[in-house]
């Protein structure tokens, strides 16, 4: 039986034929193709804010094709507090939680770096204020130690 070698031309080949298959394959977006997104807010005791963030969100989640599912959780009895610890020491729940800048330092290790986001937000708008920079990177320092 005739051993078929690996070859530059039968890999450029190979190639060239999928590409052209997906360029002629039409884009189908569907309704909901960027996926799901869960999120947990504040819920804010100014009357008509949860409406406003809602609207807000809902026109964001529309125009990407994100199906989006968000809860308002009180502060009252620190009922926020103890969903981002529950979450976080279940290791499930909603996807992105409101929480207060001096709190991001006790769950370090669950959170997401997002360097290189900020990066390209600092080139677009400038440097945030000292403040801003302290609380956002002390989470990581203390998680460093």
């Amino acid at each position: 039986m005739a051993e078929k070698t690996m070859t530059r031309r039968r890999v450029l080949g190979t190639a060239a034929m999928a590409t052209t298959a997906l360029a002629a394959a039409p884009f189908v977006r569907g309704a909901h193709a960027a996926g799901k997104l869960n999120l947990a807010f504040w819920d804010h005791w100014v009357p008509g804010a949860n409406d406003v963030m809602s609207k807000l969100c809902k026109e964001w989640a529309d125009k990407e094709k994100v199906d989006l599912q968000i809860d308002f959780v009180t502060s009252q009895g620190d009922k926020l507090m103890l969903t981002i610890a529950a979450e976080a020491q279940a290791r499930s729940g909603h996807d992105m939680l409101t929480m207060p800048s001096w709190y991001a330092a006790a769950q370090a290790e669950n959170l997401e770096p997002c360097d290189d986001l900020m990066g390209n937000l600092i080139g677009q708008y400038g440097e945030p204020s000292a403040a801003v920079t302290y609380v956002g990177k002390q989470a990581f320092r203390l998680n460093l130690c």
